[in-house]
């Protein structure tokens, strides 16, 4: 049950990310045919987009680690043996899990302070600040549980690494 619940949420927000990506397109569209029109647009539309901006990539995020999207670097790995190799990625998957751990923690700390303290963000429409950021803390929780899943199942999370080049 928790694991079909989580695997919903995942999925749920990568869902909305992908949403939030064609809506920010059509709402540009619509605002750049607007302006060449001579008709002054939204200024809604720009505060959508830039809070779309900041959502996106959180919501997508833990998504992209599972299927194992995110960007690293490989040419440190191609010149090292096999067991040099596990040893490097189990490093870097424990400071994945820690800095991810660290940022779900400090982003939880800012959304409840927003939260109590009713901070507002003031754009062309005021809108309560933790709603805002309360994604963040989420998102990295989500991004340290999927990196811990990695280093319990011994997994690479880092994708097919090719061995030293032939030479």
């Amino acid at each position: 049950m928790i694991k079909q619940t989580y695997d919903a949420v995942l999925y749920g927000m990568a869902w909305v990310a992908g949403f939030l990506m064609a809506a920010m397109m059509v709402t540009i569209c619509i605002d750049v045919g607007l302006r060449n029109l001579g008709y002054q647009s939204s200024a809604h539309f720009f505060t959508f987009t830039e809070y779309a901006l900041l959502a996106v990539p959180c919501l997508g995020a833990p998504w992209l680690v599972r299927e194992k999207g995110h960007i690293f670097v490989e040419i440190l790995f191609m010149y090292l043996p096999a067991r040099q190799q596990a040893g490097l990625r189990f490093a870097i998957g424990a400071l994945c899990v820690a800095v991810c751990a660290v940022l779900a923690w400090y982003g939880g700390v800012v959304t409840l302070e927003d939260f109590v303290n009713n901070e507002k963000d003031v754009r062309s429409l005021d809108m309560p600040r933790w709603i805002v950021v309360g994604f963040i803390p989420l998102s990295f929780a989500m991004m340290a549980i999927e990196f811990l899943r990695f280093l319990i199942r011994g997994e690479n999370f880092l994708g097919s690494l090719a061995g030293p080049p032939e030479v």
